[in-house]
């Protein structure tokens, strides 16, 4: 019984024997937001976040973030000086989000990204966006209203995707884009405003794998992602009604989106494409100076102009996606799976900018708030 016992407890410690490829928290640099930019002659310039801790008074320690900037031929070899520079290993495994200077995203953006797909110690869940201008210029703010910039910038986004401004995006979900036919991705859109304000601002386009220069700001992209089937858990929009009266205080209503109901019709008409998206709000008005919804008929007259508002922000939204070539619907997808034929005819970057693509949307108040 004894040599039994001895016998399992020697194959226990066998099984608990340290990993290969273990790496120690205290022997790496950990990064934890990166920017990528075009320097000169299309060398690339990266600008990195490292994580570090100081002593303060009294024997504590606070975080910080220590900047280091590289310029090379290509993310890795950036990575390589970086390394030389860092105490410790340079780790990008706890990477929280990437940004792109919008020079360098208008060009094919696999090649700046390929090191990280490659790397299997990369977090393919790091958030990515794109910045106006540099992305540097903002990584070097360290702080960002007494935050990490880091911290500050997840926080950021966060928030965009959970008021459905943004779509929620990062290196893992792009990767299966860029190499999709049938569908181009977008990317949050950031600007830094002055020294102490960085706001996302907007959906950046892309068309196959290069920014187009084009953004969806404004309502656009709320509405955007409604009709993409997109809403998070929380819509507020303020829409300017059309009214006699001019543009005052009544020309305004403000309301939060409850629910969404959304459909997509996509057909082949004498060999051509035609898409058609039919958009239903469920609202909760919270704001209108205008007066009472106490009756069904003032109530039905708002409903249809907000709808018709919101129509006429969709369809300038699907002229502003035609004229960047960016089908973000993913209508080449339906079309590749449906009507398989009729797409291996199609030049799809000439139909698509041309097609016929129309968005219709209803409303309907179901919470007028206190006041009727």
């Amino acid at each position: 019984m004894m040599i039994g016992k001895r016998f399992f407890i020697f194959i226990v410690m066998l099984a608990l024997t340290g990993c290969w490829d273990e790496k120690l928290l205290k022997d790496s640099s950990l990064v934890l937001s990166i920017g990528i930019d075009l320097a000169k002659n299309n060398e690339v310039k990266t600008t990195t976040a490292i994580r570090t801790s100081r002593i303060i008074s009294g024997g504590q320690s606070e975080s910080i973030n220590y900047i280091v900037e590289e310029i090379s031929n290509t993310i890795r070899e950036t990575r390589l000086e970086v390394d030389k520079q860092i105490p410790g290993v340079y780790e990008q495994n706890k990477l929280r989000i990437l940004l792109i200077g919008d020079k360098i995203a208008s060009k094919d953006l696999y090649p700046y990204f390929d090191v990280f797909f490659r790397d299997p110690r990369s977090s393919l869940a790091a958030k990515v966006a794109v910045v106006k201008g540099e992305a540097s210029e903002i990584i070097k703010m360290k702080k960002l209203k007494e935050n990490l910039i880091s911290e500050a910038l997840i926080d950021l986004l966060k928030s965009a995707e959970e008021h459905t401004i943004v779509p929620v995006e990062n290196q893992q979900t792009i990767l299966t884009s860029m190499f999709d036919v049938g569908e181009d991705f977008t990317l949050p859109y950031m600007e830094k405003l002055d020294k102490d304000t960085v706001k996302v601002t907007g959906v950046a386009l892309f068309h196959r794998r290069s920014f187009t220069g084009k953004t969806l700001k404004g309502n656009k992209p709320i509405i955007f992602l409604m009709a993409k089937g997109e809403k998070s858990k929380d819509i507020k929009l303020t829409e300017r009604l059309e009214n006699k009266d001019g543009r005052n205080v009544k020309n305004f209503v403000s309301f939060s989106v409850l629910k969404t109901k959304r459909n997509m019709n996509i057909k082949m008409v004498k060999g051509k494409p035609a898409a058609t998206i039919n958009l239903k709000l469920f609202i909760e008005i919270n704001e209108y100076p205008e007066g009472s919804l106490y009756g069904q008929k003032e109530e039905s007259a708002l409903n249809k102009k907000v709808a018709r508002r919101i129509e006429k922000e969709a369809n300038a939204m699907v002229d502003t996606l035609k004229s960047a070539n960016c089908d973000a619907f993913g209508i080449g997808r339906y079309l590749i799976a449906d009507h398989h034929k009729e797409w291996e005819k199609l030049n799809w970057d000439k139909e698509y900018p041309d097609m016929a693509f129309k968005i219709n949307v209803k409303v309907e108040t179901v919470n007028r708030g206190i006041i009727q």
